[in-house]
């Protein structure tokens, strides 16, 4: 598969899908991509269906559960889409880009990036306290993942935008530097 027809809608739904997306098997060869958004970013949940719908033809559908949303859609060509599909938690297999996939997330790296933020990151306000009692506050975001291979394609996509992330700890991926967050803030911004 090339990545002819394929934009920066489906960079940001692939971003969207390793994060917090999966698939299941329906009848007849259909499969259900299902992605779950915290039910209080309606931006983000219509974000992700005008992804899935532009990137299907066919209209996404929401399903509101106890404190989140999933969006989903039936379609027969999502596991070419999403190769990285297999059995078990994504943290515990191998999770590489296909040649066209990573071809694709270097013409929209952005919308990769920003579609991983949507779906396991976030921007807070750092607040720093000195022993002097004074004290400072900037802007950081964090990316959050079990997986080290989807961690890895977050600060591989990072670089290729100039955007300077740092492992905070096993988990987290940082991005605290001025110039870093600015850059983000252009296309990613809060969560709404």
């Amino acid at each position: 598969m090339d990545d002819r027809g394929l934009g920066s809608s489906y960079a940001y739904l692939l971003g969207l899908y390793l994060g917090d997306g999966t698939l299941a098997r329906s009848a007849r060869g259909v499969w259900r991509l299902r992605i779950f958004q915290d039910s209080r970013y309606t931006a983000l949940i219509d974000a992700c269906a005008g992804s899935i719908s532009e990137v299907s033809g066919n209209n996404a559908a929401t399903y509101r559960r106890d404190g989140c949303t999933e969006i989903y859609n039936f379609w027969k060509h999502w596991t070419c889409l999403f190769p990285q599909h297999g059995p078990g938690p994504k943290h515990l297999r191998r999770i590489v880009l296909e040649a066209w996939q990573r071809l694709l997330i270097e013409r929209y790296p952005k919308e990769f990036v920003k579609g991983l933020i949507h779906s396991d990151g976030c921007r807070v306000t750092n607040t720093v306290r000195h022993s002097t009692g004074k004290s400072y506050s900037y802007p950081r975001y964090f990316f959050t993942n079990h997986s080290d291979d989807i961690r890895e394609l977050f600060a591989w996509a990072c670089g290729l935008i100039g955007v300077d992330s740092r492992p905070n700890n096993r988990w987290n991926i940082s991005v605290a530097k001025r110039a870093s967050v600015a850059i983000l803030d252009e296309f990613v911004g809060p969560k709404s």
